[in-house]
């Protein structure tokens, strides 16, 4: 909690590394990691006048992913933007035909994160999407083996996204038999998912996408408290949790995915935080 708190700036938003500016996205996952521990976030006012000033004059946002932080965090505590949001659905198009491009943007973990993004923002504000048409695009990327996505990508990070997007579409994700396989290939007896069955649990969001995708699923993790104890090995002195389980700082987002992961884990328990 503290690791949160600290790093909260005069303008009310939040940035996970000590005095450079607040950014919409560390803003979004500090609230989200607050609400998980039941915490009230302090200054909320100069944060929802924080997050406000991310929109532009026309109601645009800087891209998909800011428009998301923004409008989902606002929405959370009963406010809306200040003006009516713009070009939303306009980005559809591009971030289809960029899911079977050969271009590969180096820094996207996953070529299905944005448009889950979009339907779930979409979702929220009542605006149609093309239901019809998202779920056929990502069909088509629909591997033998029952993942999703780019062999050059993170494939769970692109199958987690592929399912929770078909889910929000209604579309009846317990027939993805050789995907539900795919995933309990890359759970390891000693805690955690891998992105790759043969190789050692390294990095924390391969394990979170494994617990969120089998959440998806309905189904239970083989090993709940190995997986725990891996989690646990992730968190750093100052309370915030790294991306690799070797070394590295910690990050809001890694943060979000050690605690999200961990409320997943202990509810079929009866458990929260002891």
């Amino acid at each position: 909690m503290n690791y949160i708190f600290e790093r909260q700036n005069a303008d009310g938003g939040y940035t996970f590394c000590r005095w450079t500016e607040s950014n919409a996205q560390d803003t979004f996952y500090a609230l989200n990691i607050l609400d998980i521990l039941g915490v009230q976030p302090i200054n909320i006012n100069k944060t929802l006048n924080f997050l406000k000033s991310l929109q532009h004059e026309d109601g645009r946002f800087d891209s998909v992913k800011v428009a998301y932080y923004v409008i989902k965090s606002l929405l959370k505590f009963g406010e809306e933007p200040l003006k009516p949001p713009k070009g939303l659905v306009e980005y559809l198009p591009d971030l289809l035909r960029s899911l079977e491009s050969p271009f590969i943007d180096v820094e996207a973990l996953s070529e299905v994160e944005s448009i889950y993004l979009l339907v779930d923002l979409c979702t929220a504000l009542n605006m149609r999407v093309d239901s019809e048409r998202i779920i056929e695009a990502i069909l088509r990327i629909k591997n033998d083996d029952g993942s999703f996505g780019s062999t050059k990508r993170s494939r769970m990070a692109s199958t987690f996204y592929a399912l929770v997007t078909l889910k929000a579409l209604n579309y009846n994700v317990s027939g993805l038999a050789s995907t539900l396989k795919w995933i309990r290939q890359h759970e390891r007896t000693e805690g955690g998912f891998t992105h790759t069955p043969e190789a050692a649990p390294t990095y924390l969001e391969d394990t979170y996408f494994g617990i969120k995708s089998l959440e998806i699923l309905s189904e239970r993790i083989m090993h709940p408290k190995e997986t725990l104890m891996f989690i646990a090995r992730f968190q750093n002195p100052n309370g915030g949790f790294r991306r690799s389980i070797f070394l590295g700082i910690s990050d809001f987002e890694s943060t979000y995915q050690a605690l999200s992961s961990i409320k997943t884990l202990l509810s079929p328990l009866g458990l929260w935080w002891l």
